[in-house]
């Protein structure tokens, strides 16, 4: 296995800013498809379980590749397989506005699952290969901001857009994606990188049996539960709400409002408080609000409770990032995010199939059972993560246990 190249600092926040600048415009172009799409595929003849499992088949996917593209970066580098990445997600985009049936809505949904969950994880790697572990958290911070700002304008653009043209949709979208890949090659350094004052590598230890790292795969298990559900569901119960086209891609821009605000001083505050505190209250107060919408009878009010939601959950996000980032050394780093992507778009994909057919049920289901997981999780992770360090001015060594990854 080749060593990784010295990078020096004005390099690292290049490439930082790159990815920065690639997940605006990643979630500029993801965005503009993803309020629409649930709409798209009901008037294109699929039933509401066909609409979840669309849905499940972007996480399904992501579930598959995830961690086997995370070992497989740490071994070849991050760039060529993150630009790779983008350039199918942009393919299987473009191919939404030639496909005319459920099916193969679901297979094209698939392909973009894949490329994107694989996208995911190269990018969240590439930050623990070029920031320092105490400044992880406003690394973090500023991706989840860059990728908020992008979901600001995404779907207002898609909702235009779609007013247009349906095809013209795909196509920006699928445009987006291209260019994603262009910044990536410009910013970011071929190869694996690493800066060059991180200590040489040390001996892979064990990733399964650690509490510090089980917990937060179990938080993300949750989160995914949670944005499989939205990802189904949200526009649909918008629409029941007599929402227009508009009025469901301005909920979607003001949700994003206040993390793209507040992540970085969200990531700031990863850097300096103890992370557990900081995932568990983002955890219970996102259930709060799932467990709220399906009883509000007026879009406006689902709207402004969705801005709300954002100033106290976006706490949890950089914190989950930062303290996994520093729990696992750099060589396990591209597997340790692909079994955090793993948790979390296998539930994704399971929240989807279940959401969409306990919503022809009854609408309050998945949101409930959804707030029951999230502050279930929180409550879980108080006695797994009972001397487990939280604290990012305290670091310490990962567990060193006996189960290989």
């Amino acid at each position: 296995m080749s060593s990784p190249a010295a990078l020096d600092p004005r390099r690292a926040r290049l490439a930082l800013w790159g990815l920065a600048g690639a997940a605006f415009t990643d979630a500029l172009g993801a965005t503009m498809i993803l309020p629409i799409l649930p709409l798209f595929l009901r008037h294109g003849g699929a039933s509401y379980t066909e609409v979840g499992l669309t849905t499940a088949a972007f996480w399904g996917a992501g579930l598959v590749v995830g961690y086997p593209m995370g070992r497989l970066s740490d071994r070849l580098g991050r760039r060529r397989l993150l630009v790779g990445s983008e350039l199918l997600y942009a393919a299987a985009t473009a191919a939404f506005a030639l496909t005319p049936s459920p099916i193969g809505f679901i297979l094209l949904r698939a392909v973009q699952g894949a490329a994107s969950g694989s996208a995911n994880v190269l990018a969240l790697s590439l930050v623990a290969d070029i920031v320092v572990p105490e400044r992880r958290g406003r690394a973090y911070g500023l991706l989840t901001g860059a990728n908020m700002a992008g979901t600001i304008a995404g779907p207002m653009i898609g909702a235009v857009l779609f007013s247009i043209s349906v095809a013209l949709t795909f196509l920006v979208s699928a445009a987006a994606a291209v260019l994603v890949s262009g910044i990536i090659v410009a910013t970011v350094p071929a190869g694996k990188v690493a800066l060059s004052h991180v200590r040489e590598p040390s001996r892979p230890r064990a990733l399964w049996r650690q509490r510090g790292l089980l917990g937060i795969l179990l938080s993300s298990m949750a989160v995914g539960v949670l944005i499989g559900m939205y990802d189904t569901l949200w526009s649909l119960l918008m629409h029941s709400r007599h929402a227009s086209n508009f009025e469901i891609g301005l909920s979607f821009t003001i949700f994003a409002l206040p993390f793209t605000v507040g992540s970085w001083p969200a990531g700031w505050l990863a850097d300096r408080l103890d992370n557990r505190r900081l995932i568990r209250a983002g955890m219970v107060f996102a259930g709060a609000f799932a467990a709220t919408y399906p009883f509000v009878p007026s879009p406006v009010w689902l709207i402004a409770l969705g801005a709300f939601e954002g100033v106290f959950t976006v706490v949890g996000m950089p914190a989950r990032q930062a303290m996994l980032s520093r729990l696992v050394p750099a060589e396990q780093m591209g597997r340790a995010q692909g079994m955090y992507s793993s948790f979390q778009v296998g539930a994704s994909a399971l929240a989807a199939i279940g959401a969409g057919a306990l919503f022809g049920v009854a609408a309050p289901l998945p949101f409930v059972g959804t707030a029951v997981v999230m502050v279930g999780t929180a409550l879980v992770l108080l006695p797994l993560w009972r001397g487990v360090e939280g604290h990012p001015r305290t670091p310490r060594e990962p567990e060193r246990s006996a189960v290989g990854a």
